[in-house]
């Protein structure tokens, strides 16, 4: 870019020679062939500073998208590290609209913006600085309209990044209620709410045109003020200069050259108002996208980005015992569990029953490291949770979660999204297991049919038994169905029970349900109550005790019979 530039800046200097040469013409016989070879001279420049434009800009262009391409793997990578906390007050068109529309805006900063901006810090001093050594007078005439041009540029663009950032803070918002209504899709055509939606939507878009527009008003104005500052001061070179020019104070030639590099500088003033526009965007952007940055998780993501090849009990090698001491989680002043002691053997099973809000869903997040205990200590096979990388933790626990999350992909893919490229055989076992053979019997493409969007194709109890054999496939030591058979009848409930009794004697099981004749099937029955464990032990011994489990299950019992009446 210099280079351009530079070549640029000698073509008025061949211009001037061109002008002398003819002011002399009748006294010098060889005046036509220096004109030629001074026109020679002006194509032979223009050629590769076109040559240099075209490389700089490609190359700052090239480099912006670089740099795009950079930051967006940064931050899906850092949007995989941030866990729960984050997600729990952070909308998903905040982190699209980042993504995509912040992203941009740093792009273009950094490729067109800082193209223009050099050319106009290149061309602007060396111009100032030739013009000086012709006439320093003139040139601080022509300078006189400077100070007005940056009063514009600080004043509209302070402007145009407080606009920036209203409309993509609206556009964020506007992002999010897309992406909620489309994933409610359902819930909005059951309640007749279509064009409550829509017109929520339109109101958003007139805000969002019209901030635009007005956005657009201010960067569109200050094009044609800086174009009429460099006009003013081009006028001031023609009535001074011509001045100087009359009393025989400066040359024809000079006065030509200095009115060449004044045509020049044209374009690069009024680009300085594109420069402030794609600027003050970019640095609103990465402003936005610093924040995402600077959030950091609460269960630091150090701790499974790094080895730990010290400790011998890995994922694999690990038994599966899980101990529980004196753990407590709060969340804010409520304790979702209090002073939880609990032993789980390797290869045990254990079962959790209790209310709603009983602290259940909690205590699974525990077991699976997706939060950590406010107060207390979790260990897998005597092993604390927090010394362990948390991958190790990930791979060693397969859950099976209440709400089921598919991708629209095949159902094959799906279901051995934990495990990579496994062979169709392992996957037909899998969902044999967790009773996908009827299903599969009724689906158009078998294990290629692609259940669309969040599993949208398919039924509730569809969607638990493919969550179910995803975690069996994955081949965990700890096994977690959190109340994943609530979509099933009772009746399909005790055959995929069935089916997973080989593959929950093989590791430890967790088994999160409401449902007695589901706790009785497990070695150990915990009941939980407003965060603490109230009665424990064995199906047999629980009904002995005469207690909450007891009454518990004698209504079922009536509830099963009422149902058969």
């Amino acid at each position: 870019m210099v280079g351009r530039d530079g070549i640029a800046f000698a073509i008025p200097l061949l211009i001037r020679s061109g002008i002398r040469t003819l002011t002399t013409a009748r006294s010098n016989p060889q005046a036509g062939t220096d004109i030629l070879w001074i026109g020679l001279a002006i194509v032979a420049v223009a050629i590769p500073r076109s040559g240099f434009q075209t490389l700089a800009r490609l190359n700052l262009i090239g480099t912006s998208r670089s740099v795009e391409y950079a930051i967006r793997g940064d931050l899906l990578r850092h949007l995989f590290r941030l866990d729960a906390s984050f997600w729990g007050h952070t909308r998903t068109g905040d982190v699209m609209a980042s993504a995509t529309n912040d992203l941009n805006a740093v792009r273009m900063m950094l490729g067109p913006g800082l193209t223009s901006m050099f050319e106009s810090l290149i061309a602007l001093p060396v111009a100032i600085a030739v013009l000086a050594s012709v006439n320093w007078r003139l040139t601080v005439a022509a300078m006189l309209p400077a100070p007005f041009a940056v009063l514009l540029l600080v004043r509209f663009g302070g402007i145009i990044r407080r606009r920036f950032d209203r409309i993509q803070a609206l556009f964020s918002t506007m992002s999010a209620a897309v992406q909620q209504t489309i994933a409610g899709a359902r819930v909005v055509r059951s309640f007749v709410r279509e064009k409550a939606e829509q017109s929520r939507f339109e109101g958003m878009n007139r805000s969002y045109v019209r901030l635009n527009c007005i956005l657009g008003l201010y960067a569109s104005t200050l094009d044609p003020l800086l174009t009429f500052t460099t006009g003013i001061s081009v006028l001031i070179v023609l009535w001074y200069g011509g001045s100087l020019v009359v009393a025989h104070q400066l040359s024809v030639p000079n006065f030509v050259m200095f009115t060449t590099y004044m045509a020049m500088l044209v374009r690069p003033i009024a680009s300085l108002g594109r420069v402030v526009n794609m600027m003050q965007r970019g640095m609103a952007s990465v402003a936005r996208l610093q924040l995402l940055f600077d959030e950091t998780p609460e269960i630091d993501p150090g701790a499974w980005l790094e080895p730990h090849e010290a400790r011998s009990n890995s994922a694999q090698e690990a038994a599966g015992g899980i101990s529980l001491k004196q753990v407590s989680v709060f969340y804010g002043s409520h304790a979702a569990l209090d002073s939880i002691d609990l032993e789980i053997a390797a290869g045990s099973t254990l079962a959790i029953l209790g209310e709603s809000g009983a602290g259940k869903s909690t205590l699974v997040k525990l077991i699976t490291r997706t939060i950590d205990p406010t107060i207390g200590c979790i260990s897998f096979d005597g092993v604390d949770c927090r010394e362990m990388p948390l991958t190790s933790v990930r791979t060693l626990v397969g859950v099976v979660p209440q709400e089921t999350f598919l991708f629209s992909i095949t159902l094959a893919d799906n279901i051995a999204l934990g495990v990579g490229a496994v062979p169709l055989d392992q996957i037909r076992h899998a969902a044999s297991i967790a009773g996908l053979d009827p299903d599969l019997a009724a689906l158009p493409d078998g294990f290629d049919t692609i259940v669309g969007e969040r599993g949208i194709m398919l039924s509730g109890g569809q969607k638990q038994r493919i969550a179910i054999a995803r975690a069996i496939l994955k081949n965990p030591r700890i096994l977690v169905l959190d109340d994943a058979l609530s979509s099933v009848d009772s009746v399909t409930e005790q055959r995929i029970l069935e089916h997973l009794k080989g593959v929950m004697a093989e590791r430890t099981t967790i088994l999160v349900t409401h449902r007695v004749a589901t706790a009785m099937r497990a070695d150990h029955i915990i009941l939980l109550r407003q965060g603490h464990i109230v009665e424990q032990g064995t199906h047999s011994a629980l009904l002995e005790m005469s207690g909450r489990y007891a009454r518990l299950a004698r209504l079922q019992v009536l509830e099963e019979e009422l149902e058969v009446l």
